[in-house]
This record gives structure tokens, sequence and C-alpha cells, in this order.
């Protein structure tokens, strides 16, 4: 297999129910170690830190790192863990962290994460190349943990989700209120947000681009008005001819006798 091609790759999953008191380490590992408790309690050391954890949370052991952990004497812990290693899993650890220094991980309510995670380990002692599937279910690990960003990161990370959503739907019947429900915040504070960065408003924006992409298919194909209009996300021709005519001030006819003559081109939205 090759290990660089993958942005994750997992070596190795188990379970383990712990006696009262049982312990590993002093130890180091070679690559990224990822235990999350299912039931009980326990203690992690790593450096000069020491976690004291419970069902549902997570620990990380880092490549290279000395740890030690052991398990509560009164309710010793049951847990299963990941061996990971790749780019993109150094990325998840980095978006979810929810400490400055990244070794500890709590999540949501609810026991989604316990079922993710025994598939996890279920595929992994089934044998085989799993990697795929078990990748897809490491994903939908980490998506059950809550991010942690500050102000402008979470902006940021707003604004990228609704350009995206838009850019790969706007040939579609869709509105703002599902570009701000795919984001996960409401119309009002999406508003502000396209306003904040962009100095238009997310419809402003929308047919801003289905404008450009309908500029686009005028120079570059033969499709008809109607059929480029709709191509675009007008599903009204007369609505399309209104639009465009005040974003670019002649109809799109004209636009495009414009660029067979060679004296006009299309440009990017903001």
């Amino acid at each position: 297999m090759n290990q660089t091609a993958r942005g994750i790759t997992i070596y190795f999953c188990g379970h383990e129910s712990c006696a009262p008191g049982h312990f590993f380490g002093p130890a180091i590992r070679t690559h990224y170690l990822l235990h999350v408790i299912l039931k009980g309690k326990g203690i992690y050391r790593t450096g000069s830190k020491e976690y004291s954890l419970k069902e549902g949370e997570g620990f990380l052991i880092k490549p290279q790192e000395v740890t030690y952990y052991e398990a509560d004497p009164l309710e010793p812990w049951e847990y299963a863990w990941v061996s990971f290693a790749g780019g993109d899993g150094e990325r998840l650890l980095r978006e979810h962290k929810q400490e400055e220094t990244g070794y500890i991980y709590g999540f949501e309510e609810g026991n989604e994460w316990k079922r993710c995670m025994s598939k996890l380990v279920e595929l992994f002692l089934e044998g085989g190349d799993r990697q795929d599937a078990m990748t897809g279910y490491f994903y939908l690990l980490f998506s059950m943990l809550p991010k942690r960003k500050e102000e402008g990161e979470f902006e940021a990370s707003y604004l990228l989700s609704a350009e995206s959503y838009i850019h790969h739907n706007f040939s579609y019947s869709i509105r703002i209120e599902d570009v701000a429900r795919h984001v996960g915040i409401d119309r009002t504070y999406l508003y502000k947000l396209f306003m904040k960065h962009k100095k238009i408003s997310p419809k402003q924006y929308l047919t801003a681009y289905r404008i450009m992409e309908a500029k686009r298919l005028l120079e570059d194909t033969e499709l008809s008005m109607t059929e480029t209009g709709l191509s675009c996300g007008f599903h009204d021709a007369s609505v399309f001819c209104r639009c465009f005519q005040q974003a670019e001030g002649q109809s799109p006819l004209q636009y495009r006798k414009g660029i067979r003559s060679g004296s006009l081109g299309y440009n990017k939205i903001p």
C-alpha cells in the first residue's frame, strides 16, 4: 500500500475492558494513538500534565512522547483506540482540539460516537484492506467532536462554506435560507458576514455568480439565451434577461455579439 497516497492511514484499532488499576507505560508510540473512553474513568499523564478522564472523552498519544495511563481502582475504564498517521489526521486534530496542548477530546451527547468507534474496531478486526471503510468511520468519528475556533476563524469557515455551496449549487433553485442551513447559521448572521467581508449581500453574491457563469457560457458555448439562463439557475427567461441587463448594461444577446467581435470578456465576482 502506498501510505503517502492517503490523507489518513489507519494502522491499528483495538478495544479493552480494563481491570481496576490497570496501567500502561511510561512508554512511547510511533504514530498518533487516540483512546476513546466508552465507560468508567482513569488518568492520563504526558510530560508534566495529568488528566482525569471519563466516559465520552478521549486522550491523544502523540508520536515519540512518553505517556502513562491508568484505570480507576473503583470504576475502571473500558476504551477503544485507533492508531493513525497522515496530514489529514493532523488537520482533524488541530481543528477539533479542545485545549491548547491538543491532548484531550470530548464527544457530543448521545451514543453515536460509541457506535462509530465500535464499527471502526470491528472493520479492523475483520482483516483485509479495509482502509477506505475505516477512514470513512474515522472522519465520522471526528465529525462528532465540536470544533473550537476563534471568532475570526469561525467567520472565515462559515463564509468559505457558503461560497462553496453557492458555487456548486447555483444552477438549482436554491434560496439564501438553503445556504444558511447548509452552513449551520441563521440567515441574518450570514447576511452580516457577507456584508462585512464581501461588501454585498448573499443574494447579490448568488446573482453575481450566476451572471458570471452565464457570461462564460455565452462566450464558450452555442447555448440559446433560454438554455443559458436555465443552466445558471434562472428558471424564467425574462428574469434572466432583466438581471443580466441590470448587471451588464446590455442584454445577453448583445453581450454575446460583443464577445464574438472580440471587444468583451467576463470578469470574476469579488
